[in-house]
């Protein structure tokens, strides 16, 4: 068995006349992530890889997540702005040693994913998180083949 939690980057703030990309937390969002990543703690989680997006927002929380989980951080410049295919596909090309996969990304990219997979619409609002247990192998993910096990929001 698989588990996939999708996290939401926490809330952001505005750069006037900056790019979306380099977007900081807000304050909100800065105290929201050690909230939510307690949470996880609390319930024993430790993903055997976490991959975030490479825009400003997803990296820092992300970062604090992995401080607090106690695991290693990989970036990945698809999760920006990606579709759900490629994020299908990034799922799909796991290494079956992974049984735990946290992915920190976007809306509504986060949302389209998690109905497509378990056929639930859940909002994902910033800093919400979903986990999604699969019966299947990585590369055999398909509509309809996960189960929520796990949501939360701040």
């Amino acid at each position: 068995m698989h588990t996939l939690l999708l996290l939401r980057h926490a809330h952001s703030d505005s750069v006037m006349g900056g790019k979306d990309h380099d977007r900081p937390l807000s304050s909100t969002g800065i105290i929201d992530v050690p909230r939510m990543a307690q949470r996880l703690k609390e319930r024993g989680y430790k993903p055997d890889r976490v991959i975030s997006s490479d825009a400003l927002r997803a990296i820092t929380t992300a970062e604090i997540f992995t401080d607090m989980l106690g695991t290693d951080l990989s970036l990945s410049k698809e999760l920006y702005n990606a579709h759900e295919k490629t994020v299908l596909d990034l799922i799909r090309e796991m290494d079956e040693e992974v049984q735990e996969l946290m992915l920190v990304g976007h809306n509504p990219t986060w949302e389209v994913l998690v109905e497509d997979l378990t056929g639930q619409n859940r909002g994902m609002h910033p800093c919400s998180m979903v986990q999604i247990s699969f019966d299947c192998l990585w590369k055999e993910l398909k509509e309809g083949s996960g189960k929520i096990i796990y949501s939360s929001s701040p």
